[in-house]
């Protein structure tokens, strides 16, 4: 897809569902990239969090309620997801979160964080050579020492979980048309120059394992579709993260004093 045609894709999912299944239908995937931002900012203790590209803003909202001494900002390129979080906002009548229309491609002026994050926000983003002008934006918008938690889907796990689907006689899951997943040695290169990686584990091998592995061979064994809110789903989500057998990986960044990335060739 092109960019706006990405753009489109999530307009019209935020029209047709505002649902906590908006962004992913994958629920407890969603479970797990919230319990996992908990726990660094618990670590981290900062008191001003940006969410680049929220969505729907559940996630947001969540961690507003569970930090309410913390200021959360929300922002997101799709007009109608922020409509979609607006009313979540209003309904939760939790206060610390203020929420912007923001492209990471051509942000607003919105001040420094000490905590930025993304989930499953720059495989939106079309193209190596603008992916690093979001790295560089998002760079920008941390105080130095700041802290970025990256969850973004990887080319190297997806393709390890297919070799074992493969072998268990399961389809190849596809990468959806609207998603650019990142190579971990572009990641390394580029961002290494001027953050500090501080954590890097991916979260999803031990959940997809036994959710697109196991499960999906006992869906194809009794003949059913499988059902994203099974009690295999459910119980592989607590399950301790290890191998790289799934997409989603976390990378903790610290931004370095003085560092600056250079976006190269980027047009």
């Amino acid at each position: 897809m092109e960019s706006k045609d990405v753009r489109a894709y999530w307009e019209d999912r935020a029209a047709s569902d505002t649902s906590p299944q908006s962004t992913t239908l994958d629920y407890y995937l969603r479970d797990i990239e919230f319990r996992v931002l908990a726990d660094q900012i618990e670590k981290q203790s900062p008191s001003r969090v940006f969410d680049i590209g929220c969505g729907d803003g559940y996630t947001t909202l969540r961690l507003a309620g569970r930090f309410p001494d913390v200021a959360f900002v929300g922002g997101d390129y799709a007009h109608p997801m922020i409509e979609n979080a607006r009313a979540n906002v209003e309904k939760s009548k939790v206060k610390n979160v203020d929420l912007l229309h923001f492209d990471v491609l051509s942000p607003p002026d919105v001040g420094q964080f000490d905590f930025a994050y993304t989930t499953r926000c720059i495989i939106n983003v079309i193209g190596w050579d603008k992916q690093k002008a979001a790295f560089t934006n998002i760079h920008g918008m941390l105080r130095p020492k700041g802290v970025y938690c990256m969850i973004e889907n990887f080319a190297d796990g997806q393709s390890a979980l297919n070799e074992v689907r493969k072998s268990f006689g399961l389809d190849e899951i596809k990468i959806r048309p609207h998603n650019c997943f990142l190579e971990k040695e572009n990641v390394y290169s580029f961002l290494g120059a001027a953050f500090d990686i501080i954590q890097d584990e991916n979260i999803s091998s031990s959940y997809y394992l036994v959710s697109r592995v196991i499960y999906s061979k006992i869906c194809q064994i009794e003949g059913v579709q499988p059902d994203y809110f099974d009690k295999h789903h459910e119980l592989a989500s607590k399950l301790p993260f290890c191998g790289n057998y799934g997409p989603v990986r976390m990378m903790l960044l610290s931004k370095k004093k003085d560092a600056r990335l250079d976006l190269e060739c980027f047009t």
